[in-house]
């Protein structure tokens, strides 16, 4: 798929402090009757894609999200699905319909999201692990180090984006960078910001 096959107008998903990056998989789960209603619009559309966005506390929506391909789908008592991220867009409009939001959307700047990803010299891979560890332990969560050691720089930085109990503002700006390395750099600052002490801590390399 090319960016001038994505459609222009995509159910949306708004949950704060929920983000999608081109190229990651972010998982959810619907119960509410709006929910289910959002993935079965979603599912009548051939290409099965719905729009992610973040709500602002003052109940509007920041003006960026990203388009997610549902990748996978399971209904038991309540509906899972795996988006799977493409580009990132630029909001135009946000349409109340009777049980779900659409919205109106422009991919224009963002045709290189649907690019084959190629790396980034300037990532700072060993800085950013190295804050990593202590971090996640101070906000007791465990991580898989033997899969973190061998996924790729931009998994790794994407599913933490998604995954850290960063502020919504946070994560928005996480997904409004222009390149990866800008990304990183932004994580660390925001890890040793939320935990001041990590700077003090030796460099840990894995």
């Amino acid at each position: 798929m090319k960016v001038q096959d994505l459609p222009s107008l995509l159910p949306m998903y708004a949950s704060e402090g929920t983000v999608l990056l081109p190229r990651a998989q972010l998982p959810l789960v619907f119960q509410e009757k709006e929910g289910r209603s959002l993935v079965d619009s979603a599912l009548k559309n051939p290409s099965r894609l719905m729009g992610v966005v973040q709500p602002t506390p003052d109940g509007g929506h920041f003006q960026m999200g990203c388009v997610g391909r549902i990748i996978n789908f399971q209904e038991t008592t309540h509906f899972f699905i795996m988006l799977g991220g493409l580009c990132r867009f630029k909001v135009e409009e946000v349409i109340e319909n009777d049980f779900i939001k659409m919205v109106r959307v422009n991919y224009e700047g963002y045709e290189k999201d649907m690019e084959d990803f190629s790396l980034d010299p300037f990532v700072n891979r060993p800085r950013l692990l190295g804050l990593l560890k202590d971090y996640l332990e101070d906000q007791d969560i465990i991580a898989n180090w033997e899969e973190i050691d061998h996924a790729s720089d931009e998994l790794i930085i994407s599913s933490l984006t998604m995954a850290c109990p960063f502020e919504p503002i946070e994560k928005q700006a996480l997904l409004e960078t222009s390149s990866l390395s800008e990304r990183c750099d932004m994580m660390i600052a925001f890890m040793e910001r939320a935990n001041p002490h990590l700077k003090a801590k030796p460099l840990m390399l894995h």
